[in-house]
């Protein structure tokens, strides 16, 4: 006997597939065994339709109630600025305020209150933990196309009457204002604000961006315009100098 016949014998749908009930339900060939009306057969397909909208409203559930990867302090979300200056990653990011108190000292007499902190990635073909030549090489080499995308903005920026400035990754220190008694710790930063993972080598803590792993080069821009201001400039400067 197979699934069919057992389930018109027994008048239990249970063992039935939906399109199989809906084949029974449809036949025209009378059951010699037994006649089921069809109001047990609906009431089955609604059960089982409820049953698979139910799990369907479980799943959605969950995936909005999946924590998000976004930082909340996340203003514009993490995106490719391409020109001959540079080729980068970056993101725009309102301050929190334990980092404004940390960057009082970074850059002191400046007003935070409205900051914006520009964490940067490029791309590398080295580990920059290394050390030989070749890496060296590419660290120089990165932080020069840092350097000329952001003094572009920067320009731009003061043209403008708004303050910006961008610390020196080797050393910590702001570029264009007066240094403060602190440094600003790009790693520490980029965790902070992305929530990205880091590894720790030794005494030193590596960053891991969540597709190039740790073969990045970070650094870190600041500005005091508002969003919608920086980006425009970014969009200027990208135009500006295409690749």
């Amino acid at each position: 006997m197979d699934t069919m016949q057992h389930a018109i014998m027994t008048e239990n749908l249970a063992p039935l597939s939906p399109s199989q009930q809906y084949l029974l339900l449809h036949s025209s060939q009378p059951s010699a065994a037994v006649t089921l009306t069809s109001e047990l057969l609906h009431a089955s397909l609604v059960a089982a339709t409820a049953n698979s909208h139910q799990s369907n409203c479980t799943v959605q559930r969950q995936q909005q109630e999946r924590p998000t990867l976004r930082s909340p302090s996340c203003v514009s979300a993490p995106r490719m600025s391409t020109s001959t200056l540079a080729m980068l990653e970056y993101s725009v990011h309102a301050c929190p305020k334990r980092m404004a108190r940390d960057l009082a000292t970074v850059f002191p007499g400046k007003d935070l209150s409205k900051l914006l902190v520009v964490p940067t990635f490029q791309k590398c073909l080295h580990e920059m933990v290394a050390w030989d030549a070749e890496i060296a090489k590419e660290k120089d080499d990165r932080l020069d196309d840092f350097i000329r995308w952001s003094k572009a903005i920067h320009k731009r920026l003061e043209q403008l009457g708004h303050w910006s400035d961008m610390t020196d990754p080797a050393s910590g220190y702001p570029c264009y204002s007066e240094r403060g008694r602190d440094v600003y710790p790009d790693v520490d930063g980029c965790q902070m604000l992305l929530k990205y993972d880091f590894q720790n080598a030794g005494c030193c803590k590596i960053l891991l961006h969540p597709i190039w792993g740790s073969k990045i080069y970070p650094a870190t821009f600041f500005t005091t315009a508002p969003a919608d201001v920086l980006q425009t400039v970014v969009q200027q400067v990208e135009l500006e100098h295409r690749s």
